[in-house]
Parts: structure tokens; sequence; C-alpha cells
């Protein structure tokens, strides 16, 4: 092995881990809205549509940041992006914690939802860049360790909670961003002195590339399907806590759920090379019809314990959505994985906005168990937009075996 193929793989395996300790904090960060909102609700005596502003602001704060991430491409180099947007997160998680008022801790979500864009598009490029032929893999193990930190957030911030309120949750958050500066600082410096082949140099965005992107049957189907997929996981993700402790009066086990969720969900998505083979977007499409019958199951039956049991179960059937979805949309477009990934993240995002608001406006003006079947027919769609993937082109399980 010559020297320039040992400095690429080093190089390799910086970016890689670089991306790794990103997501793992950042999914503490995502966790955020969904945990603590019953504290949020009651600190600043929101109702109605007011208890979903905190997800969906964050979100609106995300889908802004993927203008920015695509217009950047090929000009700043992707690590020096995230090291600013970690730092900007710190920045902005401080000031969200510190709010005296609803307005301004407003502004602190939407902000920390911008950086997070930065955080989460520039992770999933720069793996599908620097892994190429082995993308799925390192997608499912980053999706994984996203996982991961999403299954201890509840568990971390409940016990947080019992010795520091929310705001000092966010403060910690704020202190652990600034870490992983660091962190990512020291791993990159050496790294970064040597000529790095191992990246794919990205090409300069221009407007053609959106035009002739949704030229293609194939992208718009598979927007879409981003779109419903994270419509069905963000509205039940944001809202069981709240569900539960409405119905059930049974805000620990709401936490539980989340949990649970995202065991199954994480187990999927780190053996996701073994499960999917020929066929990732069928593999999809059951899963997303398997997902709303697992959340229908645990609306209707009425029992709080059973619906925690459905939590875990539409884990298993949806935690391989994202990685699969990414690593679609990246099929022949090497050198343009952040338009790629923003494109996908863009109608995901519109969903997270979304999805929130429309859930808390349904449950309020309807019935709660109305607006828990919102992520039942979000499911439904999503797996009618991979069938439509499938239907458009032969080339859908390229991204995922490589």
């Amino acid at each position: 092995m010559n020297d320039n193929t040992q400095d690429n793989n080093r190089a390799a395996r910086v970016v890689t881990a670089a991306a790794l300790i990103s997501i793992f904090i950042y999914s503490l960060v995502v966790s955020l809205p969904g945990v603590l909102i019953n504290e949020v609700v009651e600190t600043f005596s929101l109702e109605g549509t007011d208890e979903g502003l905190m997800g969906s602001l964050t979100s609106l704060g995300f889908l802004f940041s993927l203008f920015f991430a695509v217009l950047i491409q090929g000009r700043v180099k992707k690590i020096t992006v995230m090291i600013i947007a970690y730092a900007s997160q710190a920045f902005v998680l401080f000031v969200s914690g510190f709010s005296p008022t609803f307005v301004l801790f407003c502004i602190g979500c939407t902000l920390v939802g911008f950086s997070g864009g930065f955080i989460d598009s520039y992770s999933n490029s720069s793996v599908v860049d620097v892994r190429k032929n082995e993308s799925a893999k390192y997608l499912g193990i980053l999706h994984g360790l996203f996982g991961v930190g999403s299954l201890l957030a509840p568990l971390m911030f409940t016990w947080l909670l019992s010795y520091i309120d929310w705001r000092g949750v966010h403060y910690s958050l704020a202190i652990a961003s600034i870490a992983v500066v660091l962190l990512i600082f020291l791993l990159t410096r050496r790294t970064g002195k040597k000529k790095d082949t191992t990246m794919v140099r990205e090409q300069l965005f221009t407007k053609v590339d959106l035009y002739a992107y949704f030229k293609i049957k194939r992208n718009i189907a598979l927007s879409l399907t981003g779109f419903f997929a994270m419509f069905t996981i963000v509205c039940v993700m944001i809202w069981i806590v709240r569900y539960m402790t409405l119905r059930y009066d049974a805000a620990g086990l709401g936490a539980i759920s989340i949990t649970v969720y995202w065991i199954f969900s994480t187990i999927t998505r780190f053996f996701l090379a073994r499960f999917v083979k020929r066929a990732p977007m069928l593999y999809f499409s059951l899963g997303a019809v398997m997902s709303g019958i697992f959340i229908l199951i645990g609306v209707i039956s009425g029992s709080p314990v059973i619906m925690c049991i459905m939590m875990g179960l539409f884990g298993l059937c949806s935690g391989h959505f994202i990685p699969v979805l990414i690593s679609e949309c990246a099929v022949g477009y090497e050198g343009r994985t952040t338009f790629t990934t923003s494109i996908i993240m863009f109608f995901m995002c519109i969903a997270r906005v979304s999805g929130p608001i429309l859930i808390a406006f349904v449950s309020t003006q309807t019935s709660l168990m109305l607006g828990m079947m919102l992520p039942v027919a979000g499911a439904l769609a999503a797996a009618g937009c991979g069938w439509m993937v499938i239907k458009a082109g032969d080339n859908s399980s390229a991204g995922i075996l490589n």
C-alpha cells in the first residue's frame, strides 16, 4: 500500500469519525422538543397549536439552512462548515435556554434548527463522499448512532430533570456542542495538512441543476417519499409524550415509548445492509405499510402499554427510512451529494415543520385519536410514493448495494 493510499484511508477514517461524533450529539439536540414538551408548555402556559411550535420552528430553521447548504456547495470545506455549525449551535442553545419570553425561545429554537441543518446535511454527504461504494453501510452506521443518541435522550433528559430544569438541559447540550467543536478540530488538524483525495470535489450549484433534477420522475417521487416518511415519524415522535399524557396521564410511559422506538429503529439501521439486498425501495414500501398498521393498532387499542409495544414495532419497520432515501438520492450524482442530500432533506423538513402543528391543530379542534390518525395516513402515502419510485426506474437499488 503506497503512501497516497494510506493517507486517503486515514482521511476517510477521520472524516467518518467526525461525522459520527457530530451526528451523535446532534441526535440529542433533535430530541429536545419531543422529550421536554411538557416542561416548555407549562413554563410558558401554552395552549392549542402553540404547543407544537417548539418542534415546528426548529424544523423551520433546518429548512432555511438547506438553501444555504446548496449555495455554498463546492465553496467551503465540509468539515469547516460542520465546525462553524456546531459553534453556532452552542451559542443558540444558551440563548434558547436563557429565554425569559416565549418569543425569544422560539427564535432560539429556529436558530438551533438552522445550525442543525448544516450538521445533518454535511454529515450525511461527507460519508457518501469518502465511502463511495460503501455509502449505504456507513449511512446505516451513521443513522444507527443517531438512533443510539435518540434512545438515550429520553432517559438522559428525564434523569437530568430530576436535578435541573429544562433550561439546564439546554445549557448542558450547549457545553457538549463546544466539546464537539474542539474534538472535530483536533481530529482533522493533522489530516488537513495533507492533500485529501478521498473527498469528491463538488461542483458549484446552478439553477440548471435544480431544473434537470426535477425533470426526472424518479427524483420527484423520491422527494415525495421523503416528505411522507418524515411526516409519519415526526408526528409520532414529537407528539407521543403529549398523547400519552393527555389520554392516559402517563408522561413517563410516553418517554419510554420514544426509547423503545429508538431501540428497535437503531437495530434496523445497524443491520441495514443485511436486511436490504436487491430491492431497498420495496423493503421501504413494505416497512411503511407495516408502520401505518402498527400505529393504528396502538391508537385504537386504548392501552398505553400496547401503544408502547407498537412504538417498538414501528421503529423496527421505519428505522431504515432515512438511510435508504439518502443513499438512493445520491445514485448518479457523484460530486453533487450536498445538493441531492439537501433536496430530499428539504422535503423532509417541510414535513417536520408542518407535522407537529397539524397534529396539534387536528387534536385540539376535533379529537386526539383523529389527530393520531395523521401519521397512519402519512405512512400509507409514503408506501405509495415508494412504489412510484420503483416504477419510475429500475436502478433504485444501486445506492444501497454498493
